[in-house]
């Protein structure tokens, strides 16, 4: 569909478009006399009415002025933050179509990126898994007396009255602190607090972290004693557990810690628990999803080898521990490394042996020894950042596969186009819906050592 007008009155311009996709972050993909424009809270087939809000050079960005004729997916969006919170770019289309598009997404990644020529077809896991009240961690930021979360790229807060993503003791808890902060002033000065649901289920109890101020940029800082003493006199009288961050070392036992349950290959349930300064994956059913698919994928030999890099408390070693022979978990979060022993103890593994460790910094030889030999199956489930900096180390230890676990496709394909350097195929890839109605995507794949091959 071709523009109405030129780009040379600028912003105040007002131009026709049809979204194509949707691109990384969320934004509808158009195109406007050769350029792409990328336009925010738009569908694939939606007709518009946009103008110009900022131009890249090399791209555009655009503003709604009028949906003149909505895609076959839009949908009134259920949230009523959801314009100004901007957490949630995708809730205005149908969970299939997210799916889909995360799908595109995680393919034009591969190919832009990671210059690969993708073979197979990556396939959605298919589940009936909600879309909404699916969060069991969520952190909300403090400001002013308000809470809610910052606008995408700012530290402009936007105060929210809820949140439709969290579990319910999480949406329970934020609606008591959200009145405690408006009758408490001195509750008022800290940074931020995190809510966690407890128990194995969704319907139990809620922990709370606090965040001192300062502590996003400077990782440091204490708790004022009377916004210490506010918190703790609130905490108790609703029953909820309550920490700061900077409080323990991680030698010293949590105040509370997350339950939730894996199943393992044999059927059995794995109780898996995990202290307010570890990683969680917060969506408990795709997270099932996702350890299964691990396992299927590992196609682990009885009595295998497993190196689990970015480990954190055992989300993939617990479950794996019961087929194989020997596990080494490589993890730098010190209170991580903690709870998998803690986690393994309780369920009586003596297979599994947990490191305090940068992956990137961990020696080949050290693994082969803590391993008995070499590794049959590598698992990388990396931060946003990516694995960059361990795929040396993949690549002199030579297991026989490698199952990565990717929140950002962007780091994964620059991350691909290595191991596939390294003499890996892919064999198969999967899109699980862990953060249904935002622009997170979260893939699966597995890759095969080819024979005969060298790293190169």
């Amino acid at each position: 569909m071709s523009s109405t007008a030129t780009l040379q009155p600028g912003r105040g311009s007002v131009h026709r478009a049809e979204i194509d996709s949707i691109a990384t972050g969320g934004a509808g993909v158009a195109r406007l006399e050769g350029r792409v424009v990328f336009i925010p809270r738009t569908v694939p087939g939606d007709s518009v009415r946009f103008r110009i809000s900022e131009d890249k050079g090399r791209f555009l960005r655009g503003e709604i002025e009028e949906i003149e004729s909505p895609g076959a997916s839009r949908r009134e969006p259920p949230c009523p933050h959801w314009a100004s919170c901007g957490g949630c770019p995708l809730q205005q289309m149908s969970p299939e179509t997210q799916a889909e598009s995360k799908k595109q997404i995680f393919i034009d990644a591969l190919v832009r990126i990671g210059k690969i020529d993708v073979a197979i077809a990556p396939e959605i896991i298919a589940a009936s898994t909600p879309e909404f009240a699916y969060r069991m961690r969520a952190r909300f930021q403090i400001k002013h007396g308000g809470i809610g979360f910052f606008a995408p790229g700012t530290r402009r807060l936007i105060p929210l009255e809820g949140c439709l993503l969290v579990e319910e003791p999480i949406s329970a808890a934020f609606s008591k602190i959200r009145e405690f902060l408006k009758l408490e002033p001195v509750a008022r000065w800290l940074e931020a607090v995190e809510i966690s649901s407890l128990g194995a289920t969704s319907d139990k109890e809620a922990g709370l972290f606090l965040y001192p101020t300062g502590w996003h940029d400077q990782g440091n800082g204490a708790l004022p004693k009377k916004t210490r003493r506010a918190w703790e006199a609130f905490s108790e009288k609703n029953g909820w557990p309550l920490a700061a961050a900077g409080d323990r070392r991680p030698d010293e036992p949590p105040s509370w810690k997350s339950r939730y349950e894996v199943e393992t290959p044999t059927g059995d349930q794995v109780a898996l628990q995990v202290s307010p300064e570890s990683f969680l994956q917060p969506n408990r059913q795709v997270n099932q999803l996702i350890v299964r698919a691990v396992f299927e994928m590992a196609a682990l030999p009885e009595g295998g080898r497993v190196l689990d890099l970015f480990c954190g408390s055992g989300n993939f070693a617990m479950p794996l521990a019961g087929r194989a022979g020997r596990i080494v978990g490589i993890e730098s979060n010190p209170f991580a490394v903690k709870d998998a022993e803690a986690n393994a103890k309780q369920a009586g593994l003596d297979n599994a042996l947990f490191i305090k460790s940068e992956a990137g910094r961990a020696e080949a030889d050290e693994i082969l020894d803590a391993l008995g030999g070499q590794p049959d199956l590598l698992i990388l489930d990396p931060p946003r950042r990516g694995a960059l900096e361990t795929i040396p180390l993949a690549a002199a230890l030579r297991a026989s596969r490698i199952v990565y676990v990717s929140c950002n496709p962007a780091t994964f394909a620059r991350d691909a186009r290595d191991i596939s350097l390294a003499g890996y195929r892919m064999e198969a890839a999967l899109i699980a819906p862990m953060f249904t109605n935002t622009a997170h995507v979260e893939s699966v794949t597995s890759w095969a050592l080819e024979s005969n091959t060298a790293p190169r």
